[in-house]
């Protein structure tokens, strides 16, 4: 009988661990404390709005993760433990990520959770990374709970096959681990080969295993290609990317071309962007976004709200056209202010064009070396919620949000 994928990755892990190594060990314990607060204005057509206008909603975060490296000169381990408290008032808890789609057993579990039709209080703890890692001559093989992170987006990434952040996300720092076997070959200094082996959720027959290879090559000075092709839950996928710079403005493209199984279509996801850093430290950064699975029209908008893709985290957006504009600059030694706009372009049900805006101004302030305070402001325009609570735009049905956070490391 052929062996499961589970068992041949158990097996290698194990085969790993018996491998000789050399080298001192030395083991490193950090953490990271952070807790937010948010306050949102529900009107009319918004999310989470009741009978009265106006309602006020809330929620608030405290998150603890717990990192352990351990490692020497060929291998190393690393495990993080992340426990998340979280009450809601009005808004809908955090959905979950991406990375649930290639993660086979949970490793965690709830605490707490309690509450009634409004509000919230949820306490989990998970292993959000465990993952040992060998190297060799040329190549690096990973094995376990980690993060894949591909793709040259500033905005949205077409090469993240296993998932990426929205482009609002204020918690970027790390990104979700999944369960899988990488392997990591290294032909120069200037070039890599990726190969990604995940595994699907444990009892979830409808959901398959994934496979992914990646290669990236820099290109002369200033340039660099990359190229991606995998199997993603089925889902056949085919890319690659393009960055280069000319006059002192970064340019790139990122589209990746897939083969939807069950849906029996084709599906095309593709950005193209520009950066560009003006003399006073101001960065400009523009990006376009075209995905063909998006909405053109608002009468489309309700049909792709319940899209597998949209709801799973694969896919971030309704619509099939965005663009998105971001600045950032430090703005004092201490503090670093940025501005995120993102628009969506549909037609209303006269054909005309109908945009919908979000606005996102964000300030951090450099408490220490190992603590920083950060203040946003979410702004939305747009139609609201119809009568049957469907979207009608990209933006114009989330709440304007005031969001506060304090986070440290230890």
């Amino acid at each position: 009988m052929k062996p499961s994928p589970h068992r041949i990755m158990r097996v290698s892990l194990l085969l790993c661990l018996l491998l000789p190594w050399q080298g001192v060990w030395a083991v490193e314990l950090t953490g990271r404390f952070a807790m937010l607060g948010t306050t949102a204005r529900a009107e009319a057509g918004d999310w989470g709005h009741q009978e009265t206008a106006g309602d006020l909603l809330s929620a608030d975060q405290q998150g603890l993760r717990l990192m352990l490296e351990e490692g020497g000169e060929l291998a190393e381990w690393s495990a993080h433990l992340r426990l998340v408290r979280t009450h809601t008032y009005g808004l809908s808890a955090p959905q979950g990520h991406s990375s649930e789609l290639f993660r086979y057993t949970e490793l965690g579990g709830t605490l707490l959770d309690e509450g009634d039709e409004t509000a919230t209080t949820v306490v989990r703890y998970e292993l959000d990374r465990l993952a040992y890692r060998r190297q060799f001559s040329h190549s690096a093989l990973t094995l376990g709970r980690q993060p894949i992170d591909w793709g040259s987006g500033r905005f949205w990434q077409p090469l993240n096959l296993f998932g990426s952040f929205a482009p609002t996300d204020l918690d970027t720092d790390y990104k979700p681990g999944i369960d899988s076997v990488a392997l990591d070959y290294f032909p120069s200094p200037f070039s890599s080969l990726s190969a990604v082996y995940a595994l699907a959720p444990q009892g979830e027959a409808a959901i398959k295993d994934s496979g992914a290879l990646h290669y990236r090559r820099q290109v002369g000075e200033l340039s660099e290609v990359a190229l991606v092709a995998g199997s993603i839950s089925g889902n056949t996928a085919l890319g690659g990317s393009f960055e280069s710079a000319w006059q002192g403005i970064g340019w790139r493209i990122e589209g990746v071309h897939y083969w939807l199984d069950e849906m029996d279509e084709q599906v095309l996801f593709w950005i193209a962007g520009l950066d560009y850093q003006f003399a006073n430290g101001t960065l400009l950064s523009a990006e376009y976004y075209d995905n063909s699975r998006g909405a053109v029209t608002q009468g489309e908008m309700a049909e792709v709200a319940e899209d597998p893709l949209l709801l799973s985290g694969l896919q971030q957006q309704l619509s099939r056209r965005l663009v998105g504009l971001g600045l950032a600059r430090d703005l004092t030694p201490l503090l670093h202010g940025g501005y995120t706009l993102l628009g969506a372009l549909l037609e209303d049900d006269s054909g005309a064009p109908a945009w919908s805006l979000l606005h996102q101004f964000n300030l951090t302030y450099s408490v220490s070396n190992e603590s920083d305070l950060l203040l946003s402001l979410l702004l939305p325009e747009g139609r609201g919620l119809s009568s049957a609570d469907e979207p009608r735009s990209e933006f114009g049905h989330i709440p304007a949000a005031f969001t506060l956070r304090l986070r440290f490391y230890f």
